[in-house]
């Protein structure tokens, strides 16, 4: 094998399987490293463990073909510091080194048989499939994952749950205490419905690799207990969490006593402040006191004193005193979008919270109960 690649799309090409190349340990393993593939005029680089298998195209000129498997920690730090902006690959069919020269700079490294190596297979057919952009699955995923749960003891909610049905695309997560649900629109309805949960870390290195700056079509398709998803270059295969995800629309409250009206940035300010004092504390719990049109919010730590705060409101309904936990609130307030945003709650019940304008997003926080 002999290739001729320019640095920046070596560089890209490694990034797209690194983080599952090196998921294992750094022991050598066929579920651990990456494949080079150079075969009828096209150089694929994949990466496979038993999670997630991933290859993309990357651009550049085959002198000879061949294939080379690796697992080397350092290969793309090496690369990315190359002093010269045309690369070669080179190795032959017999020799277990590859040989990567970039400058004044030559990289042997050992290779492993390519045929120990589980290629990721290109399904184009499944029981669903459904096409939308990379900046409406970024939105969903970003919007969502980050309430997912890490304890194992539950694995049904350490992933997202993917609905789909007609035209609608809804993904939603949930750790029990909080619930993050984003809806979009899909230009053409599915056939069939899909529902799947789909791991969270494994959502975010889709994310991670979805282009926002021109939006690209993104095709999925569900295959058995895996999802399929091709956009550009890029091919990922990613298990799913067997197990059946609750119904999420039951957990959404709809019946609600105070309806409040507030600016995102001077709310996140104070809980900001707030959290302080209460990150140290057992639960960070933080009081909220909703009345006469102003929020108060109030934490306290036994060792180290208590905070107040105030902020101006809109406030419909019965005055409400309510403790949630500061760190939910604000990771709910990042994922909002508009100037204002709108709480939804009664006495020991969740609090719903959503943009004033742009309802698509819908969180969901359950209070604390305090003595």
């Amino acid at each position: 094998m002999r290739l001729k690649l320019k640095k920046e799309d070596l560089n890209k090409g490694l990034q797209a399987v690194q983080k599952v190349a090196q998921n294992k340990s750094n022991n050598i393993s066929s579920e651990n490293g990456l494949l080079i593939k150079a075969l009828n005029n096209i150089i694929e680089f994949q990466a496979n463990d038993y999670d997630m298998g991933i290859k993309t195209i990357v651009p550049g000129i085959i002198q000879e073909s061949g294939e080379a498997f690796i697992s080397n920690p350092y290969l793309m730090e090496l690369t990315r510091r190359l002093p010269s902006d045309e690369i070669e690959i080179i190795k032959g069919d017999a020799d277990t080194q590859l040989i990567i020269k970039g400058g004044s700079l030559k990289f042997e490294c050992l290779t492993m048989n390519p045929d120990d190596f589980n290629e990721v297979e290109i399904v184009e057919n499944g029981y669903s499939h459904f096409t939308t952009t990379s900046v409406i699955m970024k939105d969903l995923i970003d919007n969502t994952s980050y309430a997912c749960a890490t304890d194992v003891a539950r694995p049904i909610f350490m992933g997202t749950y993917l609905d789909v049905q007609g035209n609608q695309i809804s993904m939603v997560a949930t750790d029990t205490h909080r619930l993050a649900l984003k809806t979009a629109t899909l230009e053409e309805s599915t056939e069939n419905p899909l529902q799947a949960v789909i791991p969270s870390r494994l959502l975010a290195e889709i994310s991670r690799q979805l282009p926002t700056d021109i939006p690209e079509p993104v095709e999925i398709t569900a295959v058995r207990n895996y999802l399929a998803v091709k956009f550009g270059n890029v091919y990922v295969r990613t298990r799913l969490i067997e197990g059946e995800f609750p119904n999420y629309r039951r957990v959404i409250p709809t019946d609600f006593k105070c309806l409040v009206t507030i600016n995102r940035a001077e709310f996140t300010g104070a809980v900001e402040r707030a959290s302080i004092v209460a990150k140290d504390a057992q639960y960070n719990v933080i009081n909220f006191t909703i009345a006469d049109n102003q929020i108060k919010l109030m934490s306290q730590h036994p060792d180290y004193g208590t905070i107040e705060d105030y902020v101006s409101c809109q406030i419909e309904g019965t005055p409400l005193e309510i403790s949630f936990n500061g760190k939910f609130i604000l990771d709910i307030l990042k994922h909002c979008h508009d100037d204002e945003v709108i709480l939804k709650s009664r006495e020991n019940s969740p609090m719903l919270v959503q943009d004033k304008e742009d309802l698509s997003c819908t969180f969901v926080v359950t209070p604390m109960r305090t003595k």
